[in-house]
């Protein structure tokens, strides 16, 4: 008999955590849901002879995990959705996906899947082992399309909630690749001009033994750097860079970093309307599905990646168990603008909530995308400029000694 621990739901909707002894995963399900629990998640726990070959193995296949991509699981969510909508049963319809696709990551996962759901587990908690594919938010919705028996229509709209995120996000990295590329090319030259061009054209007018300009004489100074300590300048910023990223999985210093980037100018604006159109958006599908708004704030926080909001929000959810409001839980606190909370006030006051918090999600992300065309509009030609201006500079500091030479033969 083995030794399991496990995260469940009591009766009042409140998290309960301990250990339990069962033979199998299906048999541990049964002791908890007779003992009036509902199962999130269980785990079988080791024997201390095989903790260290264990995490020796968890390292190597950590690092070569297989996971989702966004389109993959908006993909298998809509064609489970026809599946089951066409009456056929789980399992089945899993198979079919499986022989559907032809990508190895997915055959991977939904075997690993199916093998759970054939033992006796219910989707959601074959779901739950994979927990870098499918978010908390997916699995809390999942759980909820078992309980109420509509599996297929939560699952159509998930899919479409995933189709939506997808966009989303394509937009934004489609926005941000333009202006990145400007700049990659743009830098590339400016070395290239500083490690080859320059050097032969400063060669040339070092040998006329004259007097040089304090532009010509920094620029020469510059280039020398650059291809002297250039590529441990590089190895020095990913080092840094390294360090930085090590750093900020510290949850203190992820924290502060955080909470500053949302003060940032500029910057912190977009990252505020972008984490409160995800959080409205992936609430409107929770309460939705008819998930307890208390579970539904915390499907809601795993999406949110910002620390700082992401505790806020979570203390928003205790207001909530407490007997506060929706409206007021979220009004104390930074998560969404005037007009959204407006929204969620007459949605919570009419019945509306679902429809409400999907209209402002949309109205969000209507306000991040004119917020980012209007950026782009001004961030691309300030980089000509400045692009221009390092140029200016480079072909100045080349001509001025040439100038220089020829006042004095005159």
């Amino acid at each position: 008999m083995a030794s399991y621990s496990y995260q469940a739901l009591d009766q009042s909707g409140r998290t309960k955590k301990g250990f339990m002894q069962a033979e199998t995963d299906r048999q541990m399900v049964d002791q908890l849901q007779a003992s009036g629990l509902v199962p999130l998640a269980f785990e079988r726990q080791q024997s201390v002879d095989n903790i260290q070959s264990s995490n020796a193995r968890s390292m190597v296949t950590g690092l070569f995990a297989r996971r989702l991509s966004n389109s993959d699981l908006c993909q298998i969510t809509q064609q489970l959705s026809t599946l089951l909508q066409a009456s056929l049963p789980l399992d089945d319809a899993l198979k079919a996906v499986i022989e559907q696709s032809h990508k190895n990551a997915i055959k991977t996962i939904l075997n690993q899947v199916l093998a759970h759901v054939n033992e006796g587990l219910a989707l959601a908690q074959a779901l739950a082992c994979h927990p870098k594919s499918f978010s908390a938010a997916y699995i809390a919705t999942v759980a909820a399309g078992e309980q109420s028996g509509h599996l297929a229509q939560v699952l159509e709209r998930l899919a479409s909630y995933t189709e939506q995120v997808q966009a989303t996000q394509s937009r934004i990295q489609l926005a941000m690749l333009y202006p990145s590329m400007i700049m990659l090319v743009a830098l590339l030259v400016l070395v290239l001009l500083l490690t080859y061009v320059v050097p032969q054209v400063i060669e040339v007018i070092v040998n006329m033994d004259q007097e040089l300009p304090a532009l010509t004489i920094g620029l020469i100074s510059v280039s020398n750097f650059i291809k002297a300590k250039g590529m441990y300048t590089l190895l020095a910023g990913l080092l840094a860079l390294v360090m930085i990223n090590m750093a900020l999985k510290k949850p203190n210093i992820q924290l502060v970093v955080h909470r500053l980037l949302l003060k940032t100018p500029f910057i912190g604006a977009y990252l505020a309307i972008f984490n409160a159109a995800r959080f409205s958006k992936t609430l409107a599908l929770l309460t939705a599905s008819q998930v307890p708004i208390v579970d539904a704030f915390k499907g809601a926080q795993a999406v949110v990646g910002n620390v700082y909001l992401r505790q806020h929000i979570k203390a928003a959810g205790v207001s909530i168990r407490e007997g506060s409001s929706i409206f007021q839980a979220l009004k104390e606190r930074p998560i969404l603008p005037p007009i959204a909370l407006h929204l969620v006030a007459s949605g919570e006051t009419s019945g509306r909530l679902a429809q409400m918090l999907d209209k402002a999600a949309d109205q969000l992300d209507t306000q991040l995308q004119r917020s980012i065309s209007v950026a782009l509009s001004l961030i691309e030609p300030l980089m000509m400029l400045v692009m221009g201006g390092l140029v200016l500079v480079i072909v100045m500091a080349i001509l001025l000694p040439i100038f220089d030479m020829n006042q004095m033969i005159g």
